[in-house]
């Protein structure tokens, strides 16, 4: 027994000898026993592991993906569209509904020409060229004054309406002969003449207005008779509309010049009688004369779409 311990005694002192020639600057590295071979070393290490507490296994984090930062948007420069120029509307010259013309006749004159003048071509009857016509019995208007103030509304009241209108005078001081009057319708190419006048009578009881039209009694205005009549319906009946009175009627006549010497369809209007007290001063009230307008030119407007 003292033996085994002086051995084991000198082999510790020569462990130690052997540790202390070594020095510290090359530690000789200790290699530690791996679990291994202390389990196989030692019957109680085999026990100590089988009591010892089982690791605790920690769950796996979780990783959560980064998120994707949304890219950021790049600003593009807007671009803003050219603005338009809108053209500036086209100022349209004013179109006619119908380019056929109307010719207004406003009948007589200031001083009235005497001098003879052949009726038509188909007959050597004559008559003067012109007067002056007759004069209002309340009013002592003369008739020429007021066949104008009429045809000047009838004249805008077409032009209103977008018809193409032409007068054979606008004013009083003129010489015209009745001849000549149709010559210029004729030489226009009037698609429709109406004459305006008014009218006198020995009674003083009788009114009324009247469209005259050319009678086909006449060879020269066989052509245009008619035509002629369909127009003088269509006036009557547009100032029997617009007055609410119904006039009287239609009249067919051979011994007028300006029918007789014209090539164009032509009526007459016969407004009402200048003779008569209360149509006379009628005849001059704006409102009346306005309405005889209206009620004209709805007869002419039918007439000339319809050619």
């Amino acid at each position: 027994m003292f033996d085994k311990r002086m051995l084991i005694l000198s082999a510790i002192i020569s462990l130690v000898g052997v540790m202390a020639g070594c020095g510290d600057k090359h530690p000789v590295p200790v290699a530690l026993p791996t679990t291994e071979a202390v389990q196989s070393a030692s019957p109680l290490a085999t026990v100590a592991q089988a009591t010892a507490k089982p690791p605790v296994v920690q769950a796996a984090a979780t990783i959560t993906p980064a998120s994707t930062a949304a890219p950021t948007p790049v600003a593009t420069p807007e671009t803003k569209p050219t603005p338009t120029k809108t053209a500036a509307p086209t100022t349209l010259p004013s179109v006619p509904k119908s380019n056929k013309l109307v010719m207004i006749d406003p009948g007589h004159q200031r001083v009235g020409n005497n001098a003879p003048e052949q009726v038509g071509p188909d007959t050597r009857e004559t008559k003067p060229k012109v007067s002056s016509g007759t004069v209002g019995v309340r009013t002592k208007k003369p008739e020429y004054m007021l066949n104008l103030e009429v045809s000047l509304l009838l004249k805008a009241e077409l032009v209103r309406r977008g018809i193409n209108v032409t007068m054979t005078r606008e004013t009083h001081d003129v010489d015209i002969s009745n001849k000549q009057r149709a010559d210029m319708a004729n030489e226009a190419g009037a698609a429709l003449v109406v004459r305006i006048h008014a009218d006198g009578d020995a009674s003083v009881s009788t009114k009324g207005f009247s469209v005259l039209y050319p009678s086909a009694t006449q060879p020269a205005v066989k052509p245009i008779a008619e035509e002629s009549k369909q127009a003088a319906g269509l006036l009557l009946a547009g100032m029997q509309q617009a007055t609410g009175q119904k006039g009287r009627g239609l009249s067919a006549r051979d011994d007028l010049s300006g029918f007789n010497w014209s090539k164009v369809p032509v009526a007459l209007v016969e407004i009402g009688f200048m003779t008569n007290p209360e149509e006379d001063e009628l005849m001059s009230e704006a409102a009346y004369q306005q309405k005889l307008a209206i009620g004209i030119a709805d007869g002419i407007e039918q007439f000339v779409n319809g050619k």
